[in-house]
C-alpha cells in the first residue's frame, strides 16, 4: 500500500465492498466505524455509500491529530511502519465484504414493511411509496423463530427506493411467486446489488437443486450467479423459503471480468424470433448482419435481449452477435476461438448435460447469456448460464434425461417438443463435431464423475444443504400435510420425502425424481458411454487439467 493515500484512493479500496461495523474487531476501529455509522448512515449497521466512505475518511484523519500531510492518510511512517491511520485503513480493508463474503452466508432475512396490500401480485415494476421499505440482515438457517430480528450483526441493507415485481416464466403467475428486487439508481447499493433475485423453488420439491448446480458451476471454473438463501417476510407475514441469487448484470460483469468491462451483454429468451438457438438468420435479401437479430429495440419480448449499451446506437445493433453467430455456423477451429471463450463453455456443457438441465441451452433454448467483452468489430463472447431449477430429475416431458447421450444433445429433445422435432442448437453440436473440443470436453465429463458429480458426492453435498433449509421450508405449513400458507406446491411431508428420503414425487404433470437417483441413474449411463466414446477419444488426450482455473479475457 502506498505511504499516504487521498479521498478517492480510499473510496476505491471500498469499490463494491461494505464495512458491517460488528465485523470490525472490538476497539478504535468498531468504535470509529460505529461513530461515523450514526450521523452518515442510512438506518442500517454497514458503512457502503461515497457519503459513509468520505465521512470515514476524515474521521481517520483526525486520528492523532495528524494533519501535516494535508488531505491525505499517513499510511506508514518514515520508517515504513504502520500509522496508527494506516492501521485502521488495513482493518477495515480486511474486514470489509464483497459479494462472495455476502453468498457466503448461509441464510439472510429479507423483510418488505408498509407494503400496500393491493400489490401483492405485482406483475409489472411497483414502486415503493409512503414508508414502505426493504430490509436485509444475517439470519441463522436454524432459527426456530419465523421471522428472527437482526442478529448482532444489525440490518446489513434498508432502503426506502426500491421497486418490487414477480418474476419467472412459469412461476409467475403461481400461487409461491419469484420476486425481483430493484433498487433505485444511486450509490445506495449492498456490494455494488442494485437487484435481489428471490426465485420461490416452486418446481423443486427437495428446495435444494439450484443450490447444488451454481456450488458445481463455481467448482468447475465456470462465470455464473452465487447462490444463497433467503427467508422472506412482507409486512410481517412469512412468504417462505427463497433461493437468492446474483443478478447477471454491469456490476456481475466488473467483478467478474474486471473495473473495464462495459461490452454488450445479451439474454436468451423465447421472443419474437423464437427461442434463442443461435442459428445463422439470413433475410431474402441475402443480409445476415445484426439486424436479422431483432425486430426493434423497445419490443418487450425479444429473442436476444441487450442488456447493457441497449440506448447506444453505436453499440445495440447486434452486429457483434451476427458475426458470432457466423462464425459458429462455419465451425473453424481457430476463428472459433478468437471470437468465443470456448473452454468454459465446454465445462458447462458437461455439467449441464450431467445435470439433466433442459431449460437452458439445451431443449428449450434459452435462459443464457452471452457477454462481449471486446468492441462491436472485434467481439469475444463468453457465455454466461441462468436459471437451474429444472435440473436432476425433474421433468414434464417424459424425456428421461438422465439418458441423454453426451454428443448428441438433440437426440433427447423429441418428447420435449411433442414428437415434432428436435432442439436446434448449433453452439453446441458444431463445437462437439470438433475432435479437440470433444476430446477436452468429454475429459472434463470423466473428471466431474470421478469428483463432484457421482452418487456419494451429491449425497454429502446435499446432507449439508438439507441442514441450511429445513427449518425455514416446514415454516411454510402448520402440518405435514396441510397445505403451505405459502402457496408452495408440495407439502412439508412431500419435502421430506423428496429433500430427505429422495422419493420421486407427481404433481399435475411434473414428475420429479429423487436427486440421488437422477444422479445414480445419469452417472451409470455417462459411465457406459464414456467406455464406449474412450475408443476415440483416449482419456486425457485434451492434456488439460481439472478443476480448470476460471480463463482471464484477453484485451
Amino acid at each position: 500500500m502506498d505511504a499516504g493515500i487521498g479521498e478517492k484512493q480510499f473510496r476505491d479500496l471500498f469499490d463494491d465492498r461494505a464495512i458491517v461495523v460488528a465485523d470490525v474487531p472490538a476497539g478504535a476501529a468498531r468504535e470509529l466505524a460505529a461513530k461515523v455509522n450514526q450521523p452518515a448512515g442510512l438506518g442500517d449497521a454497514t458503512l457502503r455509500t461515497k457519503a459513509e466512505f468520505v465521512a470515514l475518511f476524515h474521521a481517520i484523519r483526525g486520528v492523532d491529530g495528524n494533519s501535516s500531510d494535508g488531505d491525505l492518510l499517513r499510511l506508514t511512517d518514515e520508517h515504513g511502519a504502520p500509522t496508527a491511520q494506516g492501521r485502521l485503513v488495513d482493518t477495515y480493508r480486511r474486514t470489509a465484504i464483497g459479494l462472495q463474503e455476502l453468498f457466503d452466508w448461509s441464510m439472510y432475512q429479507v423483510s418488505i414493511t408498509d407494503w400496500p396490500a393491493n400489490e401483492m401480485r405485482p406483475d409489472e415494476p411497483v414502486l415503493a411509496t409512503g414508508d414502505a421499505r426493504v430490509s436485509i440482515w444475517r439470519a441463522d438457517a436454524g432459527d426456530t423463530r419465523v421471522v428472527p430480528p437482526p442478529d448482532d450483526a444489525g440490518v446489513l441493507f434498508t432502503t426506502a427506493g426500491f421497486s418490487l415485481v414477480n418474476s419467472g416464466n412459469k412461476t409467475k403467475f403461481a400461487p409461491k411467486r419469484s420476486w425481483k428486487v430493484n433498487v433505485e439508481p444511486g450509490d445506495d447499493r449492498l456490494v455494488g446489488m442494485s437487484r435481489l433475485n428471490l426465485k420461490s423453488m416452486y418446481n423443486d420439491p427437495s428446495q435444494m437443486r439450484e443450490a447444488l448446480a451454481w456450488e458445481l458451476f463455481r467448482r468447475a471454473g465456470v462465470p455464473a450467479p452465487r447462490h444463497t438463501y433467503a427467508r422472506l417476510a412482507i409486512n410481517g407475514n412469512y412468504q417462505g423459503l427463497y433461493s437468492l441469487i446474483e443478478q447477471v448484470d454491469r456490476s456481475f460483469l466488473r467483478q467478474r471480468f474486471g473495473a473495464k468491462n462495459r461490452g454488450n451483454l445479451y439474454k436468451g429468451y423465447c421472443g419474437d424470433l423464437g427461442c434463442a438457438t443461435l442459428e445463422h438468420r439470413v433475410g431474402a435479401d441475402g443480409d445476415d448482419s445484426g439486424r436479422q437479430y431483432f425486430t426493434r429495440h423497445d419490443d418487450p419480448d425479444l429473442t436476444y435481449a441487450l442488456k447493457t449499451n441497449e440506448d447506444d446506437p453505436k453499440l445495440n445493433g447486434y452486429d457483434d452477435l451476427a458475426r458470432f453467430v457466423r462464425t459458429i455456423t462455419r465451425a473453424e477451429q481457430g476463428a472459433v476461438e478468437d471470437i468465443f471463450n470456448v473452454r468454459p463453455f465446454l465445462r458447462w456443457a458437461g455439467l449441464n448435460v450431467l445435470l439433466g438441465s433442459w431449460d437452458t441451452y439445451f431443449a428449450t433454448p434459452a435462459n443464457y447469456y452471452l457477454y462481449n467483452s471486446r468492441d462491436k468489430d472485434r467481439p469475444y463472447f463468453t457465455f454466461i448460464p441462468w436459471d437451474y431449477d429444472n435440473i436432476l430429475g425433474i421433468d414434464y416431458f417424459g424425456a428421461r434425461w438422465q439418458y441423454t447421450d453426451l454428443l448428441d444433445w438433440p437426440a433427447s429433445t423429441g418428447p420435449y417438443h411433442g414428437g415434432k422435432g428436435r432442439s436446434r442448437i448449433p453452439l453446441v453440436t458444431k463445437l462437439l463435431a470438433n475432435h479437440e473440443f470433444a476430446q477436452y470436453y468429454l475429459d472434463h465429463i470423466e473428471f466431474l464423475l470421478d469428483t463432484d458429480v457421482n452418487p456419494d458426492a451429491m449425497t454429502k453435498r446435499m446432507d449439508g444443504l438439507w441442514q441450511r433449509v429445513i427449518p425455514s421450508a416446514y415454516f411454510e405449513a402448520d402440518f405435514p400435510n396441510s397445505k403451505p400458507f405459502t402457496g408452495r406446491q408440495f407439502t412439508n411431508d412431500e419435502v421430506y420425502r423428496a429433500g430427505h428420503e429422495q422419493q420421486e414425487l407427481r404433481h399435475a404433470n411434473e414428475f420429479a425424481l429423487g436427486v440421488y437417483h437422477f444422479t445414480r441413474m445419469r452417472y451409470d449411463r455417462a459411465r457406459q458411454q464414456l467406455a464406449t466414446l474412450r475408443r476415440t477419444f483416449r482419456a486425457g488426450a485434451s492434456g488439460a487439467t481439472f478443476p480448470a482455473t476460471p480463463e482471464s479475457l484477453p484485451a
